[in-house]
């Protein structure tokens, strides 16, 4: 009788331990608590946050320079075999944001993008990541956050 407890006990936890829900899940389910007026209100924060960082004298280094071709991005990292962006300015699709490295370990790339306000993140080796020389970032809607790009 004790066994059976002990199994059906184990079984339980090997239950719950697998459909522990993740974070962003649990963030979710707390944003459904929130009002729309208070969903509402917390973007205008935010926004209001964004505006007055660009409107700032915020060194921005290597921030992703806007030139006649288009926007150049860049990623430093050494050690990465593969690194992607991708925003709202492609539909987060990665084919479309395949960065190429130079001998320094900078990946680059430069794409045409019309003016506008923009997310995008850099996936390296699968793992996606902010641009760490952007100061501006945005929550991405799905419990994290993503780096801005606004383009006049």
């Amino acid at each position: 009788m004790l066994r059976k407890i002990l199994l059906w006990t184990g079984f339980v936890l090997g239950i719950a331990i697998v459909s522990f829900p993740s974070l962003m899940l649990v963030e979710r389910i707390r944003s459904f608590g929130k009002s729309k007026s208070q969903k509402q209100e917390e973007a205008k924060k935010e926004a209001v946050q964004i505006e007055k960082l660009l409107n700032e004298d915020v060194k921005k280094v290597n921030y992703p320079e806007i030139t006649d071709k288009g926007v150049v991005f860049k990623y430093r990292s050494i050690t990465a075999q593969k690194v992607f962006v991708a925003g709202t300015f492609n539909n987060w699709d990665g084919r479309k944001g395949v960065m190429t490295r130079n001998i320094e370990g900078i990946w680059d790339i430069t794409i045409p993008i019309r003016p506008g306000k923009y997310t995008y993140k850099f996936k390296v080796d699968g793992a996606w990541n902010l641009d760490p020389n952007n100061p501006v970032s945005a929550d991405d809607g799905k419990g994290g956050r993503a780096s801005v790009l606004i383009i006049k």
